[in-house]
């Protein structure tokens, strides 16, 4: 029930005194105790607020932790549940709402705050008799003693009611409120349940260990309520995700918006978030305004990471924790302990319990990622040419590191809420740039971006030997930015070219190969075409003379024809490759690669430098034998293994000697 006048008198920056039961999850060391009230939907309307509409601060980064639970599928909201509520003939009823009262700084904008701060404003009369009063900053509560009853009143300038469960439901009462049929709700007297929650130790609240913050309590209130009722997008999950090693590294491979962070003098480089599709469920990234997303980042890094397994499998979480920590590369003082953390899994068998990580676990194992192996998703995407002009044009416009980049990295209500108080609409301004750099280039295709970075992780993780080869300094990225510095002279400027890609990430009628095989295939060209000696096949190119070329063994005769003939039936559809760089240079490409390709045999010796050769032959081969064979099969060819793989060392050569000729020219 609401109280004003019988339970003292109202002040104007004071909800109504709201008569509750409390009530408290206590499972384990954590208790989280809830007011259980009910309110009229009008007053819902005037006191309830959605995440998204907590102000930002202009003037300072804004964070995940602010972005929470902004995104609001407002069809849903608006559509199925507004429907029901209107459709007659049928009983309605919701469950509780889940409200959380934040603190806000109201000099701030109502910013959010760190706790509870006191209210010099608050009322001050005396509790009703009987009554002992609990003040949590501008939080008041009115207890009977010894009972689990009271009255609850907080401030609507220092506090926000912020929805954590029944948003859509919410909104669905709102579209009703503001139309025609507004009073078919009976808002003055229709009365919701609503649980509130007070983060707070005054109010019983004893948090997880690893919870720091009202913010971060709200955080896994939420994925909790969402992860165990109906499905979350997978993006608000990633998002929000506090004890998911991939989720959480993928967050600190981030900027704050306001704060690009991507100073070439620092260490630890880091994406602007302005720059990242943060608020669809959209993998896709080739149109639009952005460099990429996180459905594409979190899969990037799912597959950086070791295969996770089953919580009750502890002998291959003792395998997972060591590889771990192996990627990683924790430092001395870090929080992720390989010896601490495999005794908590043999503690958890013998309880014979599931073992999961701590949040701070979590926190230090991704904070180990985004200075080491993550560099290698970082840096590509600020250094590699395409992704370098877009970010770059941004920069010049405000879009990234300007006023702008608060629109950019806004969702589409915070765009439009960003025009409204600005009066400045981008939009077309970006969608130029965005198209202007886009338009036909690979390098923005999801399975084009994540095998480059997937490609600059292996070179990455097996620096030591790549350091060497490629006659380095020991620094810790000495090999990443070699990697890079390749991939802008030997890959970039082919990237446009649907028919250099043909058989690895293109398909036979030219468009993208969205599959495994292809993102894979791309790995693996990828990989090969940094790792070969440009200046090897030039030499051994212009030491192919006639003598020599007579003297070819029977495979080696059988590649110089295939080279050598653009209408071969092998390649019918790769005639502009064919004839794209000179026969000599082709065929010592070709060479190359057969000598890359001996290593997929079995028997081979072992090693970091014979894996990452190994591994991109077997992913570039795969690619372009499923490509080969369909051709064939579609002329109804029938060939051997042998002539099939000979056809996938042509292709792969054709494109090493365009590589080759291009990399000749410029220098």
């Amino acid at each position: 029930m609401s109280i004003s006048s019988a339970m003292g008198r109202r002040r104007a920056a004071y909800t109504d005194q709201y008569a509750f039961v409390t009530g408290e999850y206590a499972i384990g060391d954590e208790r989280v105790p809830y007011f259980s009230i009910s309110m009229t939907i009008r007053e819902a309307d005037q006191f309830l607020r959605l995440a998204r509409e907590l102000a930002f601060d202009d003037r300072e980064p804004v964070n995940f932790e602010e972005l929470f639970q902004r995104a609001v599928d407002e069809d849903r909201a608006t559509g199925p549940i507004a429907t029901y509520l209107l459709q007659p003939g049928s009983l309605k009823f919701f469950n509780s709402f889940t409200v959380v009262l934040l603190p806000v700084d109201p000099d701030q904008r109502g910013s959010i705050t760190d706790g509870y701060v006191d209210d010099p404003d608050a009322p001050s009369e005396a509790p009703n008799s009987g009554l002992t009063r609990k003040s949590i900053g501008p939080v008041q509560i009115d207890y009977l003693p010894e009972s689990d009853i009271g009255f609850i009143r907080w401030s609507t300038k220092r506090t926000r009611a912020v929805i954590l469960d029944g948003q859509h439901r919410f909104l669905a009462f709102k579209k009703i409120l503001d139309s025609e049929r507004h009073n078919l709700l009976r808002p003055e007297t229709t009365k919701i349940p609503v649980l509130l929650l007070v983060l707070d130790p005054k109010a019983g609240f004893v948090p997880a260990r690893d919870h720091e913050s009202v913010l971060q309590a709200c955080r896994s209130i939420f994925v909790a309520l969402n992860k165990h009722a109906v499905a979350v997008s997978k993006t608000r999950t990633y998002l929000l995700d506090d004890q998911d090693l991939v989720s959480v590294s993928m967050r600190r491979l981030m900027t704050q918006l306001r704060n690009s962070d991507v100073d070439r003098q620092q260490p630890t480089y880091r994406i602007p978030l302005a720059l990242v599709d943060w608020h669809s469920d959209q993998a896709k990234f080739d149109r639009g305004y952005y460099l990429t997303s996180i459905l594409g980042l979190h899969d990037t890094i799912r597959h950086v990471y070791p295969s996770r397994c089953d919580e009750t499998d502890y002998e291959k979480l003792l395998d997972f924790i060591t590889d771990t920590t192996a990627m990683i590369t924790p430092g001395a003082d870090s929080r992720w302990s390989e010896l601490a953390i495999r005794e908590r899994v043999k503690k958890a068998e013998e309880d014979a319990l599931p073992f999961i990580f701590s949040v701070e676990e979590v926190s230090a194992a991704a904070e180990a990622f985004s200075r080491g192996v993550g560099q290698a998703i970082v840096r590509p995407l600020l250094e590699i040419t395409p992704y370098r002009q877009l970010r770059e044009r941004y920069e010049l416009e405000g879009f990234v590191g300007g006023e702008r980049e608060l629109w950019l990295g806004s969702d589409k209500a915070g765009k439009q809420s960003y025009v409204t108080r600005t009066g400045d609409d981008p939009s077309d301004l970006a969608r130029q740039i965005s198209d202007e750099v886009k338009s036909g280039n690979n390098a923005f295709a999801v399975v084009f971006q994540r095998g480059l970075l997937l490609s600059a992780v292996k070179f990455d993780t097996a620096r030591s030997e790549f350091t060497e080869r490629w006659n380095l300094p020991s620094t810790r990225f000495a090999v990443l930015d070699s990697w890079i510095d390749r991939v802008n002279t030997r890959i970039v400027p082919f990237l446009a070219n649907a028919n250099f890609w043909l058989g690895v990430g293109v398909k036979g009628d030219r468009s993208v190969n969205y599959t495994k095989v292809g993102e894979k295939g791309i790995k693996g060209f990828v990989s090969l075409a940094t790792m070969c000696p440009i200046e090897v096949l030039q030499a051994d190119a212009s030491r192919l003379t006639d003598s020599i070329i007579e003297s070819f063994t029977k495979d080696e005769a059988a590649a110089w024809n295939m080279v050598s003939d653009p209408e071969n039936s092998f390649l019918r559809d790769d005639r502009a490759m064919a004839v794209a760089a000179g026969q000599r240079l082709q065929f010592a490409a070709y060479q190359w690669l057969r000598d890359q390709f001996a290593q997929i045999s079995r028997g081979r010796a072992s090693g970091v430098l014979a894996g990452v050769v190994r591994e991109a032959c077997m992913e570039f081969r795969n690619a372009a034998k499923a490509y080969i064979k369909n051709d064939l099969r579609a002329a109804s060819a029938t060939v051997t293994d042998d002539e099939v793989l000979l056809a996938v060392l042509v292709l792969g050569a054709r494109r090493l000697a365009l590589i080759s000729d291009a990399c000749a020219e410029r220098i």
